[in-house]
C-alpha cells in the first residue's frame, strides 16, 4: 500500500482573507487568492487526476483582476445583488508563489452582514474562479494519479465561500504560515519503472574543462534575458487578446442596440401606416405605446373594423368590392419588385416567384391580360398608357386625390415607392431620440408649452389647523410646426425604360432626407444655442448650465453633475437634484467618451471611473463637430424633466404620403409630406462643458 497526499476534491480554487489587513479608511482587505496547491479532479474521459496551478507571472493572466474583477457571494455571477465588492485595480500580483490582491468591500446596506463577517474573520474562506488556457499532462509510469500542470490560466472573479478547495490557502494570522489540510488516499503499491543510473562524473583526463565564473555569469544573464523576453511576448499577446475581446464585445453590443432600434422603428412605422390607411390614427398610436406586434395589430385592426361596421348598420358603409385574385396578384407584384430592389431585405413569397425577373412592361401586360384587356399588337407606349389608366369598374375605394385600389397598377408602383421611402426614413440614424419628448399638435398655430415649476413644499398642519393653499410656478415656451414635402412622379417613361430606381432608390433617399430633417431641427437647437422665452440662449451663465472647459474626466464630469443636481426650481429655492443620464459629444470625442466609460481597461487606480458615472449613456453626433470639437454635454432624462420637444401634426406623425393620378404628368404621383417642429422647453436638464 502507498499513500498519496492530495487536496480536497473541490471544483474551484480556494483563497484566503487576511482579516487583520482590513483598512477602515477605504473599506479594503488583503486576500491571497491562490497558493498553487494541488487539487484532485475527475474527468469522465480520463478518470481522476491531480490539478496543479503554476503560479508565476508568465503563467497567470492578471488582466481581468487588475481591471476591477467582481468579488462575489459563492460564485453567483447571475445576480447583481451577489456582487459584494471588487478587486482594487492594479493590486493583483504574484509574490513568492502566491497570488495576492486587495478587495474593496461593498458599503451597501444589503451587504452589511456579509461584509461585517469578513471584517470580523468569521467568513475566512474565499475561492477564485478561473479559466484554463493551456495544461501540461504528466502521467506517471508507476500507475499513480497523473498530474496536470496548468501553465496558462486566467482568474475571472473572486468569491466568498463557506469551504475552500485549495487546502493550502486559509486565513493568515500573525503567527506565520497558514495551516494545511491534506487528504491521504491509499492506493495499491505498483512497481515503479527502474530509473537509469546517473551518468558518471567525467574523468579528470577526459578533456572537459569546468566553466569559469565569467562563463557561469554570462549563461545566467542569457537565461534571464530569454525568460524576460518570453514573458514580455506573453504579456503583449494577452494584452492584444484582451483588447480584441473588448472591441468585439463593444461591436456586438452596438449591433444589438441598432437592431433593436431598427426593429422598433419598423414595428411602429408599419402599425401607424396600417392605422392611417383606415383613418384610425389614435388606435394605432395606442398600440404603438402598448408594444403590440404587427401581427397582433393586424388582427385587432380587422376586429375593430368589423365592430365599427356592425355599429354603423346596413347601408352606412363605403362600397369596397375588390376581386380577391386581383388583390393577391397586386401584392405579389409588389413583393417581386421590392425583392428586385433589395433581395436581402425583401424575401420572395411563393406567389411573387411568378413575377421574378419580369420587366415593368412584362408585369403590365400580365396585369392587363388578367383584367381582360388584350395587349397583343400594342406598342410599349400603348401598354404603359393602359397600365397607368386602366381601372376595374368593380374596384371602388376612395383615396385622397383620386380613385385607386390596391390592385390598380399605379398603386402597385406607389406602394413600392412608399415602402422604400419608409425604409429609408426608419433606417437613417437619429441620435437625438433619447433627448426629446415626442408629442402632437392639432394645427399649425403657435403652441405655448408651460414649463411647470416645482410643487410647493408640504407644511405641518397642527390639530384643528388650516391647510394652506400652494401654487406651482410656471413659465412658457412658444413654437409652431412647419410643413416640408416633395412629390415623386412615376411616369410612362419610367415603365418603358424599366427604371426601378425612380420608385425605389429615389424614394428611399427622400426617406433618409426626411429623417435627417428631424435631426437637423433638434440638433440646431443645441448648436445654435437657440434663445429661450427669457431672450437668453439655451446655454447661458444666468441659466447656470455652462461649466468651465475641461477634458472629459471623473473631475470634470463630477463638476457637471454637481451643476445639474444643484439646479433650482422657478422659485429660485427648491433644489431639483437632476441626475445626468446621457453624456453627449461630437465625433471628435467619441473615443475619449468610450475610454472614460470604461470600455478600455484603466492602466492605474487613479484612472478608475466611479460606477455611477459608468452608467452614463454615450451619444455622439457629427453635427456638433461643425460648431466645436471640444465642447461636450451632460443631459438628464426627458421622462423626469422637459428638455426638447419634437412635435408632429396630429394624425400625421412621421412621414405622411398621398397618391393620385397625375395631372401635370402621365402617370401616378406620390406626395411625401412632413409636418414637424422642435423647441427647447427647459434649460435645466442640460449642462455644457466649454464656452
Amino acid at each position: 500500500m502507498a499513500e498519496l497526499n492530495i487536496a480536497l476534491p473541490r471544483q474551484a480554487r480556494a483563497a484566503q482573507v487576511r482579516a487583520q489587513s482590513f483598512d477602515d479608511t477605504d473599506n479594503t482587505i488583503e486576500v491571497v487568492w491562490t497558493t498553487g496547491a494541488q487539487v484532485q479532479r475527475y474527468s469522465w474521459r480520463d478518470g481522476p487526476y491531480i490539478e496543479e496551478l503554476q503560479v508565476d507571472e508568465a503563467s497567470v493572466r492578471l488582466g481581468r483582476l487588475n481591471a476591477g474583477a467582481a468579488f462575489l457571494d459563492t460564485h453567483d455571477s447571475w445576480e447583481l445583488a451577489a456582487v459584494i465588492g471588487a478587486v482594487v485595480p492594479g493590486t493583483a500580483r504574484i509574490e513568492n508563489g502566491q497570488g495576492l490582491a486587495r478587495i474593496k468591500l461593498s458599503s451597501a446596506a444589503g451587504d452589511a452582514d456579509t461584509v461585517q463577517k469578513i471584517r470580523d474573520g468569521i467568513i475566512r474562506n474565499i475561492s477564485v474562479g478561473y479559466a484554463i488556457h493551456r495544461v501540461q499532462k504528466n502521467e506517471a509510469d508507476d500507475g499513480s494519479v497523473p498530474v496536470w500542470l496548468v501553465t496558462d490560466w486566467e482568474p475571472m472573479e473572486i468569491s466568498a465561500v463557506p469551504v475552500p478547495a485549495d487546502a493550502g490557502s486559509q486565513i493568515r494570522g500573525h503567527r506565520g504560515e497558514p495551516e494545511l489540510f491534506p487528504c491521504v488516499v491509499e492506493t495499491r503499491a505498483t512497481k515503479p519503472t527502474p530509473q537509469p543510473d546517473p551518468p558518471a562524473a567525467p574523468a579528470a583526463n577526459d578533456g572537459a574543462s569546468p566553466m569559469t565564473p565569467e562563463e557561469i555569469e554570462q549563461k545566467r544573464l542569457a537565461d534571464e534575458a530569454a525568460t524576460r523576453a518570453a514573458r514580455e511576448k506573453a504579456d503583449k499577446e494577452r494584452a492584444e487578446a484582451e483588447r480584441l475581446a473588448a472591441e468585439r464585445a463593444a461591436a456586438e453590443a452596438e449591433t444589438a442596440r441598432q437592431a433593436g432600434i431598427t426593429a422598433e422603428r419598423e414595428r411602429s412605422g408599419e402599425i401607424r401606416r396600417l392605422a392611417v390607411s383606415q383613418r384610425l390614427e389614435a388606435f394605432g398610436d395606442e398600440h404603438v405605446t402598448k408594444g403590440t406586434t404587427v401581427v397582433e395589430f393586424r388582427k385587432l385592426l380587422l376586429d375593430k373594423l368589423a365592430a365599427d361596421s356592425e355599429s354603423r348598420g346596413p347601408g352606412n358603409g363605403n362600397v369596397r368590392l375588390i376581386h380577391d385574385g386581383d388583390e393577391k396578384r397586386g401584392e405579389a407584384m409588389q413583393e417581386a419588385l421590392l425583392h428586385r430592389f433589395d433581395p436581402q431585405k425583401f424575401k420572395l413569397t411563393d406567389a411573387a416567384r411568378e413575377f421574378r425577373g419580369l420587366t415593368l412592361l412584362e408585369m403590365g401586360r400580365d396585369f392587363l391580360n388578367a383584367r381582360g384587356v388584350n395587349t397583343r399588337g400594342l406598342s410599349k407606349m400603348q401598354v404603359a398608357d393602359a397600365m397607368l389608366r386602366h381601372r376595374s369598374d368593380m374596384d371602388i375605394e376612395t383615396r385622397s386625390g383620386g380613385m385607386l385600389s390596391t390592385s390598380d397598377f399605379p398603386n402597385i408602383l406607389a406602394n413600392v415607392a412608399n415602402k422604400t421611402l419608409r425604409q429609408g426614413y426608419d433606417a437613417a440614424p437619429q441620435t437625438f431620440r433619447p433627448l426629446v419628448r415626442v408629442t402632437t399638435v392639432s394645427d399649425f398655430k403657435p403652441v405655448s408649452r408651460t414649463q411647470l415649476g416645482e410643487a410647493p413644499q408640504l407644511e405641518k398642519v397642527n390639530e384643528h389647523g388650516e391647510f394652506k393653499r400652494g401654487k406651482m410656478g410656471d413659465a412658457a415656451e412658444t413654437y409652431a410646426i412647419s410643413t416640408y414635402g416633395k412629390v415623386i412622379a412615376i411616369t410612362r417613361q419610367v415603365i418603358i425604360n424599366d427604371d426601378l430606381s425612380a420608385f425605389t432608390r429615389i424614394p428611399r433617399a427622400f426617406g433618409i432626407s426626411a429623417a435627417n430633417l428631424e435631426s437637423d431641427l433638434v440638433w440646431a437647437i443645441i448648436t445654435a444655442n437657440a434663445p429661450m422665452a427669457d431672450g437668453k440662449g439655451l446655454f447661458h451663465a444666468d441659466h447656470n448650465n455652462v461649466d468651465t472647459a475641461a477634458a472629459i474626466s471623473a473631475a470634470s464630469v463630477g463638476s457637471g453633475r454637481k451643476i445639474l443636481r444643484n439646479q433650482k426650481g422657478l422659485d429660485g429655492k427648491t433644489l431639483l437634484n437632476i441626475t445626468p443620464t446621457y453624456i453627449v459629444g461630437p465625433t471628435a470625442l467619441e473615443t475619449t467618451i468610450e475610454q472614460f466609460l470604461g470600455q478600455i481597461v484603466p492602466t492605474k487606480s487613479g484612472d478608475v471611473v466611479p460606477a455611477t458615472m459608468k452608467k452614463l449613456v454615450p451619444i455622439t453626433e457629427p453635427r456638433l463637430d461643425a460648431v466645436s470639437t471640444s465642447n461636450w454635454f451632460l443631459a438628464g432624462d426627458p421622462a423626469l424633466i422637459d428638455m426638447i420637444e419634437l412635435a408632429y401634426l396630429e394624425g400625421a406623425e412621421g412621414l405622411y404620403t398621398e397618391t393620385r393620378m397625375g395631372f401635370d404628368v402621365d402617370g401616378v404621383e406620390v406626395k411625401v409630406r412632413q409636418d414637424v417642429g422642435a423647441k427647447a422647453i427647459d434649460y435645466r436638464g442640460f449642462v455644457r462643458n466649454g464656452s
